[in-house]
């Protein structure tokens, strides 16, 4: 496909936070040839089919580096069981709702939220998922939905202890599984649009021999973890009453952190744990939505980035929304420390450069930029800004109004996924309706257990 997007203002997110007025850009097949001047580029590639953004503003698209998919059916869920901190949410509403997930449900719980993401400007995702009495396929089923957006993914299974040993293994079973498949599609084309992890619940839900086993996996095929970490103190209170260590110690003695690897939260680190993880290169993933709404408290961003530490921003399955999540937690750290110069450099920085960092590190794919080489993951906001647009100001207008501004049209890998605000390729009524069939069959399932 050779598409021209032209008469817009871009937002190229290099270095130097470029913005070009009266802009356009080139795509060819999958990727992006040229940016620059409008009459420039319409000269050069005068036979491109052409896209008129009608001044719009044109940017890349955004990256979620910690999604639970399978969360969607929680929405609306009546819950019958008290629930007074984070180990009871886990219990009575998580580890609850996933054990009656189906393939059906698997499959639905990741469309479903892959087109709100495509809607809002969402074009790549790094998904944890679990579904103890449905492991096998799960994420053949959840790239099968990926696949129907359009979206790109780096997907993983949620291996843990709490089901048995034989529920552990076939969790890494399917990581393995996954990454092996992955692996054999990238070697036919570099530019296969999925990859890998080795997913990991937490420490104090995994012993000593699943984590020897994960760790020989990683090496295997060559991947990293993903698996949450401190995201309250019962993960560190039960891993040392458990296995005689902290949460951070215990997994650099496993050979699990590194520049490959996700710890998700990071909440309850310490300075000794903030140096480990700084050593080994480890990402962290910052939730404030999901750590308000579980009230487990605020993970100190600032001294992680003071560290050296990569920290990206995910929503944890609480939306597919990264700007509303970018907005949250610039609000949050503000708030909670009563200071409003806080954040401002930093959840930019989180946000727009991090996040397709540990995209690109993770799976070798260039996104988030628009330049040339670079996938062509875009999207194009009904934004005219009303002061002028400039790349030193340019993060004023994504908090004040980029944030709340609809996308009309939504590329990724250099097709047109969302135009005008429509996806014309799926039924979004039939799909919904499909769903809640299903919804009503878990939340049936949810009730009986």
């Amino acid at each position: 496909m050779s598409l021209l997007i032209h008469n817009v203002n871009i937002f190229t997110n290099d270095d130097s936070n470029t913005v070009i007025h009266s802009g356009a850009v080139a795509i060819e097949d999958n990727r992006i040839i040229a940016v620059g001047d409008e009459k420039d580029l319409i000269s050069r590639y005068s036979d491109f089919n052409r896209l008129d953004g009608f001044g719009r503003l044109l940017m890349p698209g955004f990256t979620n580096v910690h999604m639970h998919f399978y969360g969607m059916y929680a929405r609306g869920l009546a819950l019958t069981k008290p629930m007074n901190n984070f180990h009871e949410i886990l219990q009575h509403l998580w580890w609850a709702l996933d054990k009656v997930l189906d393939m059906d449900a698997v499959y639905y719980s990741a469309l479903i939220p892959s087109i709100l993401s495509v809607r809002k400007g969402v074009t790549s995702v790094i998904d944890h998922h679990a579904s103890p009495n449905a492991i096998d396929g799960s994420l053949d089923r959840i790239q099968e939905a990926l696949e129907k957006v359009g979206m790109r993914g780096i997907l993983c299974y949620e291996t843990s202890d709490r089901d048995g040993k034989d529920i552990r293994t076939k969790g890494l079973q399917e990581n393995e599984r996954y990454i092996r498949k992955i692996q054999a599609a990238k070697d036919e084309n570099p530019d296969f649009m999925f990859d890998g992890m080795v997913g990991l619940h937490a420490s104090f839900t995994l012993d000593d021999d699943s984590l020897e086993q994960a760790a020989a996996l990683c090496e295997n095929v060559n991947r990293g973890v993903h698996i949450h970490m401190l995201e309250d103190k019962v993960d560190e209170i039960l891993t040392r009453e458990k296995y005689g260590h902290g949460v951070v110690e215990r997994l650099q003695h496993f050979g699990l952190l590194g520049d490959k690897s996700i710890t998700a939260h990071g909440i309850f680190v310490d300075d000794d744990d903030i140096a480990m993880l700084a050593d080994s290169d480890s990402i962290i993933v910052h939730q404030a939505q999901s750590n308000m709404n579980n009230a487990v408290g605020r993970a100190d961003v600032f001294k992680l980035l003071e560290n050296g530490i990569t920290v990206g921003i995910g929503t944890d399955g609480m939306t597919p929304d990264l700007r509303r999540e970018a907005m949250t937690g610039y609000l949050l750290h503000k708030h909670h420390l009563s200071d409003n110069n806080l954040g401002w450099s930093e959840f930019e920085q989180m946000t727009l450069k991090n996040n397709p960092t540990i995209y690109e590190r993770l799976s070798g794919q260039k996104v988030g930029r628009i330049a040339e080489d670079y996938l062509a993951d875009i999207i194009l906001l009904d934004y005219y800004p009303p002061t002028p647009l400039t790349g030193d100001n340019l993060w004023g207008h994504f908090l004040f109004g980029i944030v709340d501004t609809p996308v009309n049209t939504t590329i990724i890998n250099g097709k047109v996924m969302m135009h005008d605000k429509i996806i014309g390729h799926l039924d979004e009524v039939k799909i919904a309706a499909e769903s809640r069939k299903i919804a009503e069959k878990v939340w049936q399932k949810f009730h009986d257990s």
